[in-house]
Order: C-alpha cells, then structure tokens, then sequence
C-alpha cells in the first residue's frame, strides 16, 4: 500500500519528466503500481478492514441480568454459573457488562488489626431471608472466623438462642480442629448481660461457664466500634455475597447447612484471601489451635421421651423412629436447631433424624426395625365353631330270660 505522501512524490517526479520505468526503480515499487496511482486525482483513504465477530456474552447476558435482579452482583459467583452452561470468555467482559448495571457501593476504611497465630476467633450471626409456603422465613447464619488464617465456619440455625449459640460453637471448634485462646464479640444479649456500674462488661454467666470450659477468653468489642470485628462482619457479607446468591433451592435446613459446607471446603477456605493474599486453608496449618474440653458441657436441653411400642419418640407433633430394643425405655431427645434431632440414652446416640417440616410427621430409619420377632409370615386361621356330635345315652344290658318273665304276665292277664 502506498502512503500518501509517496503519492504526491509520484505525481512530482512524473511532472519533473521522469518515465515510470525510472520512478518505480527509483521508489522501489512494481511500474504497474506507479501507472496505477498517476491515474488517481486524489489520495487514497486508508479503511482497516474490520472484521465482526460474535459477543462470547451474548447468549447470556438475559441470564445474568436475572440474576442480578434477584440480587447477585457477584461476578465471580455469576462466572463460575455462566462458566458450567458453556461460556467461553473472561471475567473482564463479564464485569464490563455488569458494571453499568450494578449499584454503586461505597465502603468505609478502617484500620485493620492483625492477630498472631492462635490469639482470636471472631463471631457474628447474619439475617437471611427465605419464601417458605408463600410467606418468608428467617434464617440464621452462625459464623465464625479465626482471625489468623481467616479460615470461616458457617451453619444455619432456626433462632439465635443461648442454646444454639453454644451448640454453634462447639460444632466449629470440631471444625476447626481446636480453639483459639480469645473470642470476640459484640453486644449480643446472648453472651453479654450488660456492665457494671464501673462501665465493666457483664457476661452471661451461662454462656461464661461454656467458655470456661472449653478454655477460652471472652472478649467484647469496643461500644459504638462494631468494626474492629470486621473480621468476621467481612465473614457474614462474604457469606451474604457469595454463598447465599449460589443457593439455588434447598430442601430443609440439614441440606442448606451440607451445602455450606461443601461451599466452605471448596471455596471459601480455598481461596486465595484478599488481605492475606494466602489461602486460608495453608494459614491455619500455622494457625496453633489449642484442644477444646471432650467432655460435653450440658448447652442444649434434652427432652425426655418414652419410646412407644411402634418404635418412636414423639416431639413437636412429629414422631421419630429407635432401634426396636429400646421400646419401653426413657430416652432424650436434643433439638440443634440447625435442622437434626439426635436421640440419646446418657451420652449413647440412638439415632440421628433430619428434622420434620409441617406437622404429624413420622421420621423413620428402616434399620431400626431390622430383627423385630413376628409369630409366622402367613395368616391366622379365621375362627369357626366346633361341631360336636350330641351324646348317645347309655344301654342297659338284661339277660333274655327277664324278658321271658315279662311275656308270662302279660299272657296270664
């Protein structure tokens, strides 16, 4: 192609008398691009060939702008969705579409404080909101982060109550693998019962005799400060953001909670963290947990229940099922408000229900019924009267000769 500058160089030489042949020596072009271009009045414009390809986007930008709708306005969560039905871009044309279209959200800074291995776990419960037969549901999400490797711990519970939080606890600390030397928490009325007249926390003397027992510090948060837990406050939106928008449909509150943990061992603790820029999972190799008390504290309430002659245990209008050979025994029942019921005798698991939605509902494991004695597979005979033969009175046997005697008298008279 060429410029347009040589264009004009052409036309100079060509009027100063110099032939094709030598202006095409001279210029290094081919004689039949030289004659070609002295027969142009004007220059030529140069127009790049533009070549239209498809948007890798465009078969699901209608999906992601439903799902933003719903309120998902995570990227990330919304690639990995798009990425399983076939898309084929980046998250850079996924963010520069969804950019216009999220709302602005402005962040507060504040200034971070770092723990040391094994010093700190944070604690923090989230409102969700779920429809439920037409209406809507609270939920609530216990979370937990250590405050070294930022490992998080997430499960769900019906209510807020001293019970549950204790039971939470304990199932993080299993989770966990140990506990950290110091708890931090907010004002929550569950843990603090309020201060003393010289400004001194006052902690829920229950709660205070769990922590003592599993052998860590309580800690509040400085008043009117809820940030500097902002550990855990970036737990719960992280929850919020990228958990809750990936939950699709769940069938009750046992599947909810086996999703989040199936969410916390591949992603969540997985990932490389923002502010550590490390994995959670490799820092809590660092993270110098200390063991936790086996023996159980008495946290959550046991119902006693008498186990009926059909194998179950009745409570709250549902009935759930025993192995057979404790029918007639007293046993517990132990509601974890996290969807199970556990049945125990002492400290023995009987069994292990999801619990029931609705009411009346009969929660049955077939193993329980294994080995139960029956008198025969076939069926009872159907009842009939007995026919008996009236009885024959009994002969008297006489010799012939008394009848001899009385043919006599009957003749003589």
């Amino acid at each position: 192609m060429i410029k347009n500058g040589e264009h004009f160089m052409i036309k100079e030489m060509h009027e100063k008398g110099m032939s094709i042949t030598q202006i095409a020596t001279e210029l290094g072009r081919d004689r039949k691009t030289i004659r070609s271009w002295l027969q142009e009045n004007e220059t030529k414009k140069y127009q790049r060939q533009m070549t239209i390809r498809p948007c890798l986007l465009e078969s699901f930008k209608g999906y992601v702008k439903r799902r933003m709708e719903e309120g998902c306005l995570n990227a990330v969560v919304l690639f990995d969705e798009i990425k399983a039905q076939g898309y084929a871009g980046k998250t850079t044309m996924l963010r520069h579409f969804m950019s216009p279209l999220r709302p602005t959200v402005i962040s507060q800074a504040t200034e971070r404080y770092e723990t040391p291995p094994g010093q700190q776990a944070q604690v923090d419960w989230g409102l969700f909101k779920v429809k439920w037969n037409g209406t809507y549901k609270r939920l609530y999400a216990f979370v937990m982060v250590l405050g070294y490797s930022r490992m998080l711990y997430v499960e769900f519970t019906e209510n807020e109550r001293l019970d549950t939080l204790m039971g939470c606890h304990l199932r993080a600390m299993q989770y966990f693998g140990g506990r950290t030397r110091t708890c931090l928490y907010d004002n929550m009325k569950t843990v603090v019962s309020g201060q003393d007249e010289q400004g001194e926390v006052v902690w829920n003397e229950r709660f205070a005799k769990f922590a003592n027992h599993h052998g860590f510090v309580l800690r509040r948060c400085r008043p009117y400060r809820a940030r500097t837990k902002g550990k855990v406050e970036s737990g719960v939106k992280y929850v919020r953001k990228n958990f809750w928008p990936r939950v699709q449909t769940f069938t009750d509150l046992h599947d909810l909670n086996l999703q989040a943990r199936a969410w916390m061992d591949k992603t969540a603790n997985v990932r490389i963290h923002a502010t550590t820029h490390e994995v959670p999972q490799e820092r809590w190799l660092r993270e110098e947990l200390q063991p936790f008390n086996l023996t159980r504290f008495e946290a959550v309430y046991r119902h006693e229940r008498k186990v009926s002659s059909d194998c179950l245990v009745s409570y709250n209008a549902h009935r759930y099922s025993v192995p057979h050979r404790y029918v007639g025994y007293t046993v517990e029942v132990e509601d974890q408000n996290n969807g199970l019921i556990r049945i125990y005798t002492g400290e023995i698991i009987l069994a292990e229900h999801v619990k029931a939605l609705g009411r009346h509902q009969v929660v049955a494991n077939k193993t329980h019924f294994v080995g139960i004695r029956t008198t025969g597979s076939s069926k009872a005979a159907t009842p009939m009267p007995l026919l008996v033969p009236k009885a024959i009175p009994e002969v008297v046997t006489r010799d012939l000769s008394v009848y001899d005697i009385f043919s006599e008298e009957v003749m003589t008279s």
